[in-house]
């Protein structure tokens, strides 16, 4: 267990920022199946720590937005993600499983999409390994 808590700890640490997004958004989909597990087994207390995980994983993903520099992107990803937090809150109180299957779905989707840029990035890298990073994503997105 300590070797795989290692490994993941190198991973967030030598990721750039699309990588450090798409561990966030495996995150959301590992705890919230987690929070699944926990409503077949009838564990309310597991299923509210997951899906708190979950929801303080979208919120920090929607407090790094950079709205400025983002744009109509940054806009939108901001309303996705306020649906998801809702989502999130309703298969709470509710112990369903549905919004969760939602949320899940929509960071799978939206994870393509930075698995995309990744690697396109690493295509441009080793096409010309001199060239500077384009400044697309900062420390906000």
């Amino acid at each position: 267990m300590q070797l795989a808590k290692e490994y993941q700890k190198s991973n967030v640490m030598t990721a750039d920022g699309v990588g450090v997004i798409i561990l966030l958004y495996d995150g959301v989909i590992d705890f919230n199946s987690r929070a699944k597990t926990a409503i077949d087994q009838g564990s309310i207390e597991t299923r509210n720590k997951f899906i708190n995980k979950s929801l303080a994983i979208i919120s920090e993903l929607d407090n790094a937005l950079d709205m400025d520099r983002g744009g109509i992107i940054s806009e939108n990803l901001t309303r996705l993600y306020a649906f998801m937090m809702e989502e999130l809150t309703k298969a709470n109180i509710n112990n369903d499983k549905a919004p969760l299957d939602t949320v899940s779905g929509l960071i799978t989707e939206l994870r393509k999409g930075w698995e995309g840029i990744q690697n396109k990035k690493g295509e441009e890298s080793v096409s010309s390994p001199n060239k500077k990073d384009s400044g697309m994503l900062s420390v906000k997105y």
